[in-house]
Parts: structure tokens; C-alpha cells; sequence
């Protein structure tokens, strides 16, 4: 409502209802739309973390793989039996599960670090293969086996002449050690550790992409939520709709009148002019009572408070924390009877703006005779004492500057604290005592009251 009590046109409830229906049904549809999203999300995510947990099989199937082919040589070095040598090359030509891991990988995840790594691990347990097909040669050797009995990758093996040499229990310890000494233990730390990154590049991979989605599924159910909200709202006003436009505004209205307070324009058109009306009534009225009220309290000629706005701030200011000054024209008699008394009301005028210029907005100026002014000022104590003297030094200066046909004139003052006594009586008389010493000395001053 504006300052006139002019509010906007009443609404038709019929328009309204239709409005509220198809509001209403654009929510619904975005809400299934949201909520469809947010399950083909969660599809996804659900998906993601199948497909991880598909992509950690592969992985640990190459690296159990080459930890079964070690396991196997390393049986077949320590005893010599040829079933450890035949699972060993079951696994590296028939079952594969190195070879079918790494394809599965690149087949889901292309050139990616996952498949880098993994492919790494790969290529060193390969090349450890070379190692073990040694240690076999040595062991068939030691056991003195027909090494033709034995798959064509043994029979290829080479021993160096310095092995070959070598009697038989040595030549099965050599081929013991080839399976169990550092460099061995370091071809097979490098495998864990390429196994490893490929892990951790699986693990990134789809947190990257469970954090989308989660964050997607977040603003989705955000939506959802105020969807939902929103529809709810919508539903609740379209019940009460009625009761909103017709009731509810003049039962508000009897407590603003009650409360002697303007009445919101809201409702019907009936019920808004009728708002209008009173509102404009209650205007008038209001600035009629503010009128009076100024004019009770408040001095017409400079617009500072009156006698009776400074009695009331008399009786209701807290004393031990206040100041009284109070002012008076020296010899303003012989400006009204030299210069006539519109000029004299002119100095008056002049003499209340000064004082008001000179203090905070927060202390209340009042003029209390006919040259008489007083100042209450609040949150004050007896160590702004000098701050006051300047105060009245300032004002006493710009009187005594001509202003056009005015003449200079000045003020005495007379000071007194509340904090002692705290009494409004007892500081008045005792700035009035104070002020009349500053008069009987010449005026043109101001004096603290001890």
C-alpha cells in the first residue's frame, strides 16, 4: 500500500483457479520429469559401480593368474612333478586369464591408465615367463626327465654351457633359485605395483564419474524437493482460496482498526475500495493528530521543543547519565526595543539554529522562555566538561558574526551534571546557579557547575 492507500485491481477467483490449475500441472510434469532423471541416474550409478566391481575381477584375475603360474613352477622346482608343470601350461595356453583380462579391459576402457598399467603388468609377467621356462629346463635337467617328453616352449630353453655342466643337484638348486631369488621377487614386485596403479586408475576413473552423477542426482532431488513444495503450496491456496480473499482480509481488517493502524489493500474489489475509503479517512486523521502533536511539543518560531517537550524530557531522562546546559541572550531586551521584535524573533531563530548545529541529534534542544533555551544531552559525564566549554565558545562565535541587517549578539550558559544527585530538580538548579554567575561576570560564556 502506498502513501494515498492505493492498492492494485482485486483478482477474479475464477482466473485464479484456472491459473492455479495449469501451474499445477506444469509442476506435475516437471516433476515426473525430475523424477524420471533422477532414476535414470541412479540406473547409471548403479551401472558404474557394477561395472567397477566387473573391471577389479579383471584386474585381480591377471594378477592371480600370474601369482597361480608361480605358485606352479615353484612346485615343480621344489619336487619335480610333472602335474605342477602341465597346470602351469594349462593355465598359460588354455585358460588365459591374464590375456582375457587385459582384452576385457581394453574393450571396456580403451588406451585409458587403467589399461596402460595393467598392460605393463602384463608385459612383465610375460617376460618373467622367460625366467621360469629356465628354471623348468634346469630342474628337468637335474632330475635327469627326457626333455623331448616335455611342451616345445622347454625344449626351446637353451642352458649356457657353464649350466650344463653342472651336476645334477646343482643344476636343481640353480633352477630352485631362479624362481625365488631378488631378481625374481623383483619381477614379481613390479607386477603388483603395475597392478596396482591400475587399480587406482579404475578407483578414479569411476569416482570421477560417480561424483557427476551424484552431483547431478543432488540438484535433481533439490528440484524434486521444491517441485514437491511448490505443489503442495499450490494446492493448500487452491483450497482456501475463498477464505484468503473474503474472510481472512476483513477479520485482518477488524485487528487494524483495532489496532488503530491502516488496512492492507488486499481481497475482493468490494473489500479493497472499502480498504481504500477508511485507509484514506485514517491518513487525514493520522496527519491531523501528528500536527497537533508537533505543535504541543515543538516551538513555532525556531522549531526546536517547547516548554512542554522539555518538561517531558525533564521527568523521563536518566539523570546519572545525562547533562543539562541551559542558555540565555545577554541583553537581548535592548535588540527588541533598538532593532523591534521581528528582528528579535529573527535573532531567537538564529540563536536555536546555532545551539542545534552545535550538538548531536541524540540530545534534545528546547527553548523554555522567551530567551531562554536549554539543551538536555544524553550519555554524558562530567569529562566532556571542556567539550561543552568549546561547544558554547563555537556558538558565541557565530553569533557575534553579522548575518545581513541582524546584529551580533551572544549567550551565556550554565552547566550541570546528573551523575552526582541523578535529581531533575537539583540539576536545574544548579545549571541555573551556574548560569547566572556566568551573567553577574559579563556573560558572553559558560561556567561548569561543581
Amino acid at each position: 500500500m502506498n502513501k494515498h492507500g492505493h492498492g492494485k485491481k482485486g483478482i477474479s477467483i475464477r482466473n485464479l483457479n484456472f491459473t492455479m490449475a495449469v501451474v499445477t500441472v506444469i509442476i506435475s510434469v516437471l516433476l515426473l520429469l525430475a523424477t524420471y532423471r533422477a532414476n535414470t541416474g541412479y540406473i547409471r550409478m548403479r551401472a558404474n559401480t557394477e561395472h567397477y566391481i566387473q573391471w577389479q575381477r579383471y584386474a585381480y584375475d591377471l594378477q592371480t593368474a600370474s601369482d597361480y603360474l608361480t605358485e606352479q613352477v615353484r612346485c615343480f622346482v621344489e619336487t619335480g612333478k610333472r602335474e605342477y608343470l602341465d597346470n602351469y601350461f594349462e593355465e598359460a595356453h588354455v585358460t588365459r586369464r591374464r590375456e582375457l583380462a587385459l582384452d576385457h579391459i581394453r574393450e571396456f576402457l580403451g588406451e585409458t591408465d587403467a589399461h596402460k598399467a595393467m598392460q605393463a603388468a602384463m608385459d612383465a609377467s610375460v617376460k618373467l615367463m622367460d625366467r621360469e621356462y629356465y628354471a623348468m629346463r634346469l630342474t628337468i635337467a637335474g632330475y635327469g626327465y627326457d626333455v623331448d617328453e616335455y611342451p616345445e616352449e622347454i625344449r626351446r630353453v637353451e642352458l649356457t654351457e657353464e649350466d650344463a655342466l653342472l651336476p645334477r643337484e646343482r643344476q636343481e638348486a640353480l633352477g630352485r633359485s631362479k624362481v625365488f631369488d631378488e631378481v625374481y621377487h623383483a619381477c614379481k614386485d613390479l607386477i603388483s605395483k603395475n597392478m596396482q596403479k591400475c587399480l587406482e586408475a579404475l578407483a578414479n576413473d569411476i569416482d570421477g564419474q560417480q561424483q557427476s552423477i551424484a552431483d547431478r542426482l543432488h540438484a535433481l532431488l533439490a528440484q524434486q524437493r521444491l517441485l514437491i513444495i511448490l505443489a503442495i503450496g499450490i494446492t493448500m491456496f487452491t483450497m482456501l482460496l475463498t477464505l484468503l480473499l473474503v474472510i481472512s482480509p476483513l477479520l485482518r481488517a477488524v485487528m487494524y482498526i483495532r489496532a488503530d493502524e491502516p488496512i492492507p489493500i488486499k481481497g475482493s474489489n468490494e473489500f479493497q475500495f472499502l480498504a481504500k475509503t477508511y485507509n484514506l479517512m485514517y491518513e487525514a486523521n493520522r496527519e491531523q493528530k501528528e500536527q497537533l502533536a508537533y505543535e504541543a511539543t515543538h516551538d513555532q518560531l525556531t522549531g526546536i521543543y517547547n516548554r512542554s517537550g522539555y518538561d517531558f524530557f525533564m521527568k523521563n531522562t536518566d539523570w546519572k547519565t545525562s547533562a543539562l546546559l541551559l542558555f540565555d541572550v545577554d541583553k537581548f531586551k535592548q535588540v527588541n526595543d533598538s532593532l523591534g521584535h521581528k528582528t528579535g524573533d529573527r535573532v531567537l531563530a538564529k540563536v536555536a539554529a546555532t545551539i542545534r548545529n552545535c550538538f548531536r541529534s541524540q540530545d534534545y534542544v528546547c527553548r523554555i522562555g522567551g530567551d531562554e533555551f536549554a539543551v538536555i544531552m544524553v550519555h554524558a559525564g562530567a569529562e566532556l566538561g571542556e567539550l561543552i566549554r568549546s561547544k558554547v565558545a563555537r556558538i558565541n562565535e557565530a553569533l557575534n558574526r553579522p548575518e545581513g541587517d541582524l546584529p551580533p549578539v551572544h549567550v551565556s550558559s550554565g552547566v550541570a551534571f546528573g551523575a552526582m544527585s541523578g535529581d531533575a530538580e537539583e540539576v536545574f538548579r544548579d545549571a541555573d546557579a551556574a548560569l547566572y554567575e556566568v551573567k553577574n561576570s559579563g556573560g558572553c560564556g559558560c561556567r561548569v557547575s561543581a
